[in-house]
């Protein structure tokens, strides 16, 4: 891996990837940006190529910034919750999370987007949204699995910041407890589109045929979809 700072970017992380087909460009919660280059593309054309999309980044970037703070938390859903508050007399801020509401307890008069009061509401729909993910996840993966005969090997749940989901080489999959923010049909297509990679480990026209057979024909429209929606929901 190669860092590099750029000016009105910040700094650069440049890795080469082995199935790479082409220059990607995506961002960490912080807003770091990390290129992915094909094994035969050079640290410097990939530098290059950061360079000349440089105002499209910060476009992005500023896009995805407005997006997170723009979350209105009266009235968030997940699958199962939402977000209920109550101002009480009391000296500190709280979450606690039932069989259908997220409930944040804090002070009168505190601002509903003051950091100190954003982070027990992100605790508390983090904690929502893993054990929604926990619960009705792995029960879904079997059973898409079990109709499409496929097999898969070890699953796991994480709070991930940029991927709805992820194939390993050895086919363990990774879901990611955001899911649980998508409507259902988007859900099954991150899940079909992760036990497809168990067969295809890459994105070739093989792949997108298969998973057009699962989805009945609806795999690039629901790829387009899923577009509208990131799984950074906090900085």
């Amino acid at each position: 891996m190669k860092e590099e700072y750029i000016p009105e970017l910040g700094r650069v992380h440049i890795t080469k990837r082995k199935h790479s087909k082409r220059i990607t460009v995506r961002y960490d919660p912080q807003g770091k940006i990390k290129v992915s280059l094909p094994r035969n593309v050079s640290y410097r054309a990939g530098l290059e190529y950061i360079r000349s999309k440089k105002s499209i980044i910060k476009s992005k970037i500023k896009t995805l910034e407005k997006e997170q703070n723009d979350v209105d938390f009266s009235r968030f859903r997940t699958k199962w919750h939402q977000v209920i508050f109550k101002p009480e007399e009391r000296a500190d801020a709280s979450y606690q999370v039932d069989d259908s509401d997220i409930v944040i307890r804090f002070p009168y008069q505190t601002d509903r987007n003051d950091p100190w009061l954003q982070s027990v509401i992100r605790e508390g729909v983090e904690t929502a949204l893993r054990r929604e993910a926990k619960s009705y996840l792995p029960q879904r993966l079997f059973e898409l699995a079990s109709r499409y005969g496929l097999s898969f090997n070890n699953l796991y749940i994480k709070n991930v910041k940029t991927l709805w989901g992820s194939c390993s080489s050895r086919n363990n999959i990774n879901l990611n407890i955001h899911l649980m923010r998508l409507p259902d049909h988007l859900i099954d297509y991150v899940l079909l589109h992760e036990l497809c990679h168990t067969i295809h480990k890459n994105h070739s026209p093989r792949f997108w045929g298969h998973l057009e057979q699962m989805t009945g024909g609806e795999a690039i429209r629901l790829s387009r979809e899923l577009k509208k929606y990131h799984p950074r929901l906090f900085s």
